[in-house]
Protein backbone atom coordinates (compact mmCIF):
# COMPACT_ATOMS: atom_id res chain seq x y z
CA UNK A 1 0.00 0.00 0.00
CA UNK A 2 1.80 3.01 -0.61
CA UNK A 3 2.04 5.73 1.70
CA UNK A 4 -1.09 8.45 2.04
CA UNK A 5 -1.51 11.83 4.05
CA UNK A 6 -5.06 10.56 5.98
CA UNK A 7 -5.23 14.30 7.56
CA UNK A 8 -7.60 16.12 5.33
CA UNK A 9 -8.40 19.42 7.48
CA UNK A 10 -6.52 21.42 10.09
CA UNK A 11 -7.99 22.82 13.77
CA UNK A 12 -8.89 26.29 13.69
CA UNK A 13 -6.25 28.69 15.03
CA UNK A 14 -6.81 32.47 16.64
CA UNK A 15 -4.46 34.78 15.48
CA UNK A 16 -1.85 35.85 17.39
CA UNK A 17 -2.03 32.74 19.62
CA UNK A 18 0.43 29.72 19.39
CA UNK A 19 -1.29 27.05 16.97
CA UNK A 20 -0.23 23.17 17.45
CA UNK A 21 -1.66 20.24 14.99
CA UNK A 22 -0.75 16.57 14.36
CA UNK A 23 -0.54 15.11 10.55
CA UNK A 24 -0.99 11.64 9.89
CA UNK A 25 -0.24 8.96 7.15
CA UNK A 26 -0.74 5.61 6.71
CA UNK A 27 1.09 3.06 4.41
CA UNK A 28 4.84 2.72 2.77
CA UNK A 29 7.63 2.00 5.13
CA UNK A 30 8.36 3.80 8.13
CA UNK A 31 9.52 6.01 9.32
CA UNK A 32 7.93 9.58 7.44
CA UNK A 33 9.54 12.50 6.48
CA UNK A 34 7.71 15.38 6.44
CA UNK A 35 7.59 18.86 4.61
CA UNK A 36 5.60 21.64 4.56
CA UNK A 37 6.40 22.50 0.87
CA UNK A 38 4.06 25.86 1.24
CA UNK A 39 3.05 27.57 4.16
CA UNK A 40 0.72 30.27 2.33
CA UNK A 41 2.17 32.70 3.85
CA UNK A 42 1.39 31.41 7.52
CA UNK A 43 4.59 31.27 8.89
CA UNK A 44 4.53 27.66 10.44
CA UNK A 45 6.78 25.01 10.34
CA UNK A 46 6.43 21.36 10.28
CA UNK A 47 8.80 18.27 11.62
CA UNK A 48 9.72 14.80 11.32
CA UNK A 49 6.20 13.72 13.49
CA UNK A 50 3.90 15.35 11.30
CA UNK A 51 3.36 18.32 14.01
CA UNK A 52 3.01 21.93 12.73
CA UNK A 53 3.51 24.56 15.37
CA UNK A 54 4.15 28.10 15.03
CA UNK A 55 2.20 31.25 15.96
CA UNK A 56 -0.94 31.56 13.69
CA UNK A 57 -0.65 34.58 11.18
CA UNK A 58 -3.98 37.72 10.68
CA UNK A 59 -7.65 36.45 10.88
CA UNK A 60 -8.39 34.92 6.86
CA UNK A 61 -8.11 31.67 5.12
CA UNK A 62 -4.41 30.17 4.16
CA UNK A 63 -3.89 27.18 1.96
CA UNK A 64 -0.97 25.33 2.88
CA UNK A 65 0.39 22.24 1.08
CA UNK A 66 1.91 18.89 2.71
CA UNK A 67 4.15 16.59 1.50
CA UNK A 68 5.36 13.36 2.98
CA UNK A 69 8.28 10.67 2.39
CA UNK A 70 8.12 7.33 3.29
CA UNK A 71 11.68 5.06 3.96
CA UNK A 72 11.23 3.89 0.18
CA UNK A 73 11.04 7.49 -1.42
CA UNK A 74 7.29 6.92 -1.91
CA UNK A 75 5.39 10.36 -1.53
CA UNK A 76 2.15 11.84 -1.15
CA UNK A 77 0.78 15.32 -1.34
CA UNK A 78 -2.38 17.28 0.02
CA UNK A 79 -3.34 20.80 0.34
CA UNK A 80 -5.56 22.12 3.10
CA UNK A 81 -7.36 25.22 4.28
CA UNK A 82 -5.85 27.03 7.62
CA UNK A 83 -8.99 29.16 9.07
CA UNK A 84 -7.62 32.04 11.64
CA UNK A 85 -9.93 33.19 13.83
CA UNK A 86 -9.92 36.76 14.92
CA UNK A 87 -7.90 36.91 18.35
CA UNK A 88 -8.38 38.81 21.54
CA UNK A 89 -5.86 41.09 20.97
CA UNK A 90 -2.90 42.43 23.16
CA UNK A 91 -3.80 43.00 26.99
CA UNK A 92 -4.68 46.44 28.14
CA UNK A 93 -5.96 48.34 30.78
CA UNK A 94 -9.61 49.24 30.24
CA UNK A 95 -10.40 51.33 33.33
CA UNK A 96 -9.89 55.03 32.53
CA UNK A 97 -10.06 56.85 35.40
CA UNK A 98 -10.02 56.28 39.71
CA UNK A 99 -13.31 57.14 42.24
CA UNK A 100 -12.28 60.05 44.10
CA UNK A 101 -11.46 59.24 47.81
CA UNK A 102 -12.25 61.11 50.94
CA UNK A 103 -9.29 61.51 53.64
CA UNK A 104 -9.12 58.73 56.50
CA UNK A 105 -11.59 56.41 54.64
CA UNK A 106 -11.31 53.44 53.27
CA UNK A 107 -10.97 53.03 49.76
CA UNK A 108 -11.86 50.47 47.14
CA UNK A 109 -11.69 50.29 43.26
CA UNK A 110 -11.71 47.45 40.91
CA UNK A 111 -9.55 47.78 37.95
CA UNK A 112 -10.28 45.98 34.99
CA UNK A 113 -8.75 45.06 31.91
CA UNK A 114 -9.45 43.41 28.00
CA UNK A 115 -7.39 41.20 25.80
CA UNK A 116 -4.67 39.01 25.97
CA UNK A 117 -4.63 35.57 27.96
CA UNK A 118 -6.45 35.24 31.37
CA UNK A 119 -5.54 34.89 34.34
CA UNK A 120 -4.18 38.42 34.83
CA UNK A 121 -1.72 40.10 37.86
CA UNK A 122 -1.46 43.55 38.45
CA UNK A 123 1.14 45.50 40.26
CA UNK A 124 0.92 49.12 41.63
CA UNK A 125 4.51 49.82 40.03
CA UNK A 126 4.37 53.63 41.44
CA UNK A 127 1.70 53.93 44.35
CA UNK A 128 2.30 57.67 44.44
CA UNK A 129 2.58 57.96 47.93
CA UNK A 130 -1.04 57.21 48.68
CA UNK A 131 -0.36 53.55 51.04
CA UNK A 132 -2.63 52.01 48.82
CA UNK A 133 -2.04 48.49 47.26
CA UNK A 134 -3.28 46.52 44.21
CA UNK A 135 -4.25 42.55 44.62
CA UNK A 136 -4.16 39.56 41.70
CA UNK A 137 -8.10 40.67 41.22
CA UNK A 138 -7.95 43.61 39.79
CA UNK A 139 -8.80 45.74 43.64
CA UNK A 140 -6.75 48.47 44.70
CA UNK A 141 -7.38 49.05 48.38
CA UNK A 142 -6.35 50.94 51.01
CA UNK A 143 -6.87 54.13 53.87
CA UNK A 144 -6.94 56.95 51.53
CA UNK A 145 -4.14 59.19 52.63
CA UNK A 146 -4.23 63.59 52.94
CA UNK A 147 -6.55 65.33 50.03
CA UNK A 148 -4.78 66.39 47.33
CA UNK A 149 -4.07 64.68 43.93
CA UNK A 150 -1.58 61.82 43.35
CA UNK A 151 0.09 60.26 40.53
CA UNK A 152 -0.51 56.41 40.15
CA UNK A 153 0.74 54.21 37.83
CA UNK A 154 -0.57 50.32 37.39
CA UNK A 155 1.11 47.34 35.23
CA UNK A 156 -1.31 44.30 34.09
CA UNK A 157 0.13 40.63 32.86
CA UNK A 158 -1.06 38.27 30.87
CA UNK A 159 -0.99 34.40 31.18
CA UNK A 160 2.07 34.92 28.41
CA UNK A 161 3.81 37.45 30.31
CA UNK A 162 2.59 40.47 28.00
CA UNK A 163 2.22 43.56 29.89
CA UNK A 164 0.69 47.08 30.09
CA UNK A 165 0.70 50.08 32.20
CA UNK A 166 -1.52 53.28 32.96
CA UNK A 167 -0.91 56.20 34.61
CA UNK A 168 -3.79 57.88 36.61
CA UNK A 169 -4.75 60.86 38.73
CA UNK A 170 -5.92 59.48 42.56
CA UNK A 171 -8.11 62.71 43.79
CA UNK A 172 -8.72 62.60 47.53
CA UNK A 173 -11.15 64.99 49.03
CA UNK A 174 -11.48 66.21 52.76
CA UNK A 175 -14.86 66.22 52.48
CA UNK A 176 -16.66 65.35 56.11
CA UNK A 177 -18.13 61.93 55.86
CA UNK A 178 -21.56 61.58 54.62
CA UNK A 179 -24.36 59.35 54.78
CA UNK A 180 -24.08 55.81 53.79
CA UNK A 181 -25.52 56.00 50.00
CA UNK A 182 -25.11 53.82 47.07
CA UNK A 183 -23.21 55.66 44.33
CA UNK A 184 -23.38 52.73 41.41
CA UNK A 185 -26.69 54.26 39.84
CA UNK A 186 -25.95 51.87 36.36
CA UNK A 187 -23.79 48.93 36.00
CA UNK A 188 -22.48 48.50 32.09
CA UNK A 189 -24.04 46.50 29.58
CA UNK A 190 -23.21 42.78 28.56
CA UNK A 191 -23.27 40.11 25.79
CA UNK A 192 -25.92 37.04 26.78
CA UNK A 193 -23.58 34.39 27.74
CA UNK A 194 -20.44 36.41 28.73
CA UNK A 195 -18.88 36.61 31.35
CA UNK A 196 -19.39 39.28 33.55
CA UNK A 197 -17.71 41.63 36.60
CA UNK A 198 -18.54 45.14 38.05
CA UNK A 199 -17.35 46.65 40.69
CA UNK A 200 -20.54 48.36 43.03
CA UNK A 201 -19.28 51.39 44.98
CA UNK A 202 -20.52 53.20 48.45
CA UNK A 203 -20.19 56.46 49.79
CA UNK A 204 -20.25 57.80 53.33
CA UNK A 205 -21.41 56.00 56.42
CA UNK A 206 -19.14 54.81 58.93
CA UNK A 207 -16.95 51.67 59.24
CA UNK A 208 -16.36 49.34 56.41
CA UNK A 209 -19.03 48.13 53.91
CA UNK A 210 -20.60 44.72 53.23
CA UNK A 211 -22.63 44.11 50.56
CA UNK A 212 -25.35 41.64 50.11
CA UNK A 213 -27.72 40.62 47.08
CA UNK A 214 -31.32 40.74 47.55
CA UNK A 215 -32.94 39.81 44.35
CA UNK A 216 -30.66 39.09 41.31
CA UNK A 217 -33.54 39.59 39.06
CA UNK A 218 -33.13 36.61 37.69
CA UNK A 219 -29.88 37.11 36.24
CA UNK A 220 -27.84 34.27 38.32
CA UNK A 221 -25.32 36.92 39.06
CA UNK A 222 -23.48 36.71 42.41
CA UNK A 223 -22.22 40.06 44.68
CA UNK A 224 -19.70 38.98 47.04
CA UNK A 225 -19.60 40.84 50.71
CA UNK A 226 -16.78 43.22 49.07
CA UNK A 227 -18.91 44.72 46.03
CA UNK A 228 -18.00 42.77 43.35
CA UNK A 229 -20.46 41.64 40.61
CA UNK A 230 -19.97 38.47 38.74
CA UNK A 231 -21.29 35.65 37.10
CA UNK A 232 -22.69 35.02 33.20
CA UNK A 233 -25.03 37.10 31.85
CA UNK A 234 -28.33 35.35 31.09
CA UNK A 235 -30.20 36.17 27.57
CA UNK A 236 -30.88 38.61 25.92
CA UNK A 237 -33.41 41.19 27.80
CA UNK A 238 -33.03 43.86 30.77
CA UNK A 239 -33.03 42.42 34.34
CA UNK A 240 -34.13 44.32 37.50
CA UNK A 241 -31.12 43.53 40.51
CA UNK A 242 -31.82 44.54 44.44
CA UNK A 243 -28.40 44.94 46.20
CA UNK A 244 -27.90 46.66 49.61
CA UNK A 245 -24.63 47.42 51.39
CA UNK A 246 -24.55 48.10 55.50
CA UNK A 247 -21.73 50.06 57.51
CA UNK A 248 -21.73 49.79 60.98
CA UNK A 249 -24.47 52.22 61.38
CA UNK A 250 -27.21 51.52 59.08
CA UNK A 251 -28.51 49.81 55.20
CA UNK A 252 -29.34 51.09 52.00
CA UNK A 253 -30.42 49.13 49.20
CA UNK A 254 -30.66 50.23 45.65
CA UNK A 255 -32.62 48.60 42.32
CA UNK A 256 -29.58 48.46 38.98
CA UNK A 257 -31.07 47.69 35.87
CA UNK A 258 -28.95 45.48 33.68
CA UNK A 259 -29.30 45.07 30.09
CA UNK A 260 -28.00 42.72 28.31
CA UNK A 261 -27.56 42.24 24.25
CA UNK A 262 -27.41 40.01 21.48
CA UNK A 263 -24.22 38.29 21.56
CA UNK A 264 -22.45 39.55 18.47
CA UNK A 265 -21.21 38.22 15.38
CA UNK A 266 -17.85 38.32 14.77
CA UNK A 267 -16.45 40.07 11.47
CA UNK A 268 -16.18 38.36 8.22
CA UNK A 269 -15.99 39.56 4.86
CA UNK A 270 -19.14 38.24 2.96
CA UNK A 271 -17.88 39.19 -0.31
CA UNK A 272 -16.90 35.86 -2.16
CA UNK A 273 -16.34 36.90 -5.74
CA UNK A 274 -15.46 40.37 -8.00
CA UNK A 275 -17.05 40.80 -11.51
CA UNK A 276 -14.63 40.37 -14.62
CA UNK A 277 -13.22 43.32 -15.95
CA UNK A 278 -11.72 44.17 -19.48
CA UNK A 279 -8.54 45.65 -20.59
CA UNK A 280 -8.37 50.13 -20.44
CA UNK A 281 -12.07 49.86 -19.34
CA UNK A 282 -13.29 51.67 -15.86
CA UNK A 283 -13.58 48.99 -13.31
CA UNK A 284 -15.56 49.69 -9.99
CA UNK A 285 -16.77 47.06 -7.87
CA UNK A 286 -18.09 47.10 -3.72
CA UNK A 287 -16.70 44.88 -0.90
CA UNK A 288 -19.32 43.81 2.16
CA UNK A 289 -18.71 42.51 5.33
CA UNK A 290 -21.08 42.02 8.37
CA UNK A 291 -20.48 41.07 11.77
CA UNK A 292 -18.55 43.34 14.06
CA UNK A 293 -19.02 46.92 14.98
CA UNK A 294 -19.33 49.17 11.88
CA UNK A 295 -18.03 51.68 10.39
CA UNK A 296 -15.56 49.32 8.64
CA UNK A 297 -12.31 50.46 7.27
CA UNK A 298 -10.89 48.30 4.35
CA UNK A 299 -7.46 47.80 2.72
CA UNK A 300 -6.09 46.08 -0.24
CA UNK A 301 -3.29 44.07 0.93
CA UNK A 302 -2.38 42.41 -2.24
CA UNK A 303 -3.75 43.42 -6.03
CA UNK A 304 -2.06 40.33 -7.49
CA UNK A 305 0.89 41.80 -9.14
CA UNK A 306 -0.45 44.51 -11.61
CA UNK A 307 -3.73 44.88 -11.38
CA UNK A 308 -3.54 49.20 -11.28
CA UNK A 309 -6.93 48.69 -8.77
CA UNK A 310 -7.08 50.71 -5.92
CA UNK A 311 -9.28 50.34 -2.54
CA UNK A 312 -11.19 52.96 -0.97
CA UNK A 313 -11.60 52.97 3.23
CA UNK A 314 -15.02 52.61 2.14
CA UNK A 315 -14.58 49.08 0.25
CA UNK A 316 -14.94 50.15 -3.39
CA UNK A 317 -12.48 48.46 -5.56
CA UNK A 318 -11.77 50.88 -8.63
CA UNK A 319 -9.27 52.19 -11.39
CA UNK A 320 -8.38 50.99 -14.81
CA UNK A 321 -6.75 47.17 -15.22
CA UNK A 322 -4.20 47.61 -17.99
CA UNK A 323 -3.44 43.67 -18.00
CA UNK A 324 -5.54 40.52 -18.81
CA UNK A 325 -4.99 37.74 -16.64
CA UNK A 326 -6.30 36.15 -13.82
CA UNK A 327 -5.30 38.00 -10.24
CA UNK A 328 -5.64 36.85 -6.57
CA UNK A 329 -6.55 39.85 -4.48
CA UNK A 330 -6.14 39.79 -0.76
CA UNK A 331 -8.52 42.09 1.10
CA UNK A 332 -8.61 43.01 5.01
CA UNK A 333 -11.27 45.19 7.13
CA UNK A 334 -10.84 46.56 10.32
CA UNK A 335 -14.05 47.73 12.46
CA UNK A 336 -11.48 49.29 15.04
CA UNK A 337 -11.30 46.00 17.33
CA UNK A 338 -10.84 43.42 15.12
CA UNK A 339 -9.95 42.18 11.85
CA UNK A 340 -10.89 39.95 8.93
CA UNK A 341 -9.10 38.81 6.21
CA UNK A 342 -9.88 37.02 2.55
CA UNK A 343 -8.28 36.48 -0.79
CA UNK A 344 -10.71 36.69 -4.37
CA UNK A 345 -9.89 36.22 -8.08
CA UNK A 346 -10.27 38.67 -10.35
CA UNK A 347 -10.16 37.47 -13.81
CA UNK A 348 -9.45 40.64 -16.93
CA UNK A 349 -10.51 39.64 -20.09
CA UNK A 350 -8.86 41.56 -23.25
CA UNK A 351 -11.40 44.53 -24.80
CA UNK A 352 -14.58 42.69 -25.93
CA UNK A 353 -15.28 43.37 -30.09
CA UNK A 354 -18.86 44.53 -31.14
CA UNK A 355 -19.58 41.85 -33.34
CA UNK A 356 -22.90 42.72 -35.97
CA UNK A 357 -25.53 40.54 -36.80
CA UNK A 358 -25.08 37.77 -39.54
CA UNK A 359 -26.75 38.57 -42.56
CA UNK A 360 -27.00 38.12 -46.69
CA UNK A 361 -26.24 40.84 -48.22
CA UNK A 362 -27.46 39.30 -51.85
CA UNK A 363 -31.07 39.86 -52.38
CA UNK A 364 -31.46 39.06 -55.92
CA UNK A 365 -28.99 36.65 -57.97
CA UNK A 366 -28.30 37.96 -61.68
CA UNK A 367 -30.54 36.29 -64.52
CA UNK A 368 -28.88 33.27 -66.43
CA UNK A 369 -27.33 34.24 -70.48
CA UNK A 370 -25.67 31.40 -71.09
CA UNK A 371 -25.29 27.55 -70.59
CA UNK A 372 -23.17 27.40 -67.81
CA UNK A 373 -24.11 29.86 -65.12
CA UNK A 374 -22.22 31.24 -61.93
CA UNK A 375 -23.03 33.76 -59.57
CA UNK A 376 -21.76 35.05 -56.19
CA UNK A 377 -23.58 35.30 -53.06
CA UNK A 378 -22.25 37.60 -50.00
CA UNK A 379 -23.02 38.25 -46.00
CA UNK A 380 -22.21 40.52 -44.02
CA UNK A 381 -21.93 40.51 -39.94
CA UNK A 382 -21.00 37.37 -37.49
CA UNK A 383 -17.67 35.98 -37.53
CA UNK A 384 -16.02 34.77 -40.28
CA UNK A 385 -15.09 32.67 -42.18
CA UNK A 386 -18.50 31.84 -43.49
CA UNK A 387 -20.32 28.16 -44.17
CA UNK A 388 -22.67 28.00 -46.89
CA UNK A 389 -25.71 25.67 -47.63
CA UNK A 390 -28.18 26.04 -50.52
CA UNK A 391 -31.74 23.85 -51.28
CA UNK A 392 -33.53 23.71 -54.56
CA UNK A 393 -37.46 24.37 -53.94
CA UNK A 394 -39.40 21.41 -55.73
CA UNK A 395 -42.86 23.36 -55.04
CA UNK A 396 -44.73 24.44 -58.08
CA UNK A 397 -44.25 26.36 -60.13
CA UNK A 398 -40.89 26.92 -59.23
CA UNK A 399 -38.64 24.28 -61.06
CA UNK A 400 -36.22 22.71 -60.07
CA UNK A 401 -32.54 24.04 -60.79
CA UNK A 402 -30.35 21.15 -59.96
CA UNK A 403 -27.44 24.02 -59.58
CA UNK A 404 -25.49 23.66 -56.29
CA UNK A 405 -23.75 25.41 -54.12
CA UNK A 406 -20.34 25.60 -52.64
CA UNK A 407 -19.76 25.51 -48.41
CA UNK A 408 -16.79 27.49 -48.32
CA UNK A 409 -17.53 30.62 -51.31
CA UNK A 410 -20.87 30.82 -51.33
CA UNK A 411 -21.09 30.82 -55.23
CA UNK A 412 -24.09 29.07 -56.82
CA UNK A 413 -23.01 27.24 -60.17
CA UNK A 414 -25.32 24.91 -62.44
CA UNK A 415 -26.65 23.82 -66.55
CA UNK A 416 -29.10 25.83 -68.00
CA UNK A 417 -29.62 22.97 -70.42
CA UNK A 418 -30.69 21.03 -67.64
CA UNK A 419 -34.04 23.16 -67.20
Amino acid sequence: MPVIIITTSLPEATAGEAYTAIIDAEGGTAPYEWKLTDDGGTGLEINNEGIITGTAPDAGEYGLTLEVYDNDNQTDKLSVILTVAVGAGPVTISTTALMNAIEGLQYTMLIQASGGSEPYRWTLTDDGGTGLTINNDGFLTGTAPQSGDYGLTIEVADNADITNRASFIFTVTGDTPQPLAIATSSIPNVEERKSYTAILEAIGGQGDYLWSMINSGGTGLQLRDDGLLSGTAPAEGQYGLTVSVMDNVRTVSSTLILTVTAEATPLTITSSSLPDGIVDELYAAVLTASGGDEPYTWTLLSDGGQTGLMLSSAGVLSGTPSLKGTFGLVFGVSDGNSTAQSAITLTVAEEIEVIEELKIATESLPDADRVLYAAAVEATGGVKPYFWAGNDTNVPPAPVTGFVMDSVSGSITGNTNEL
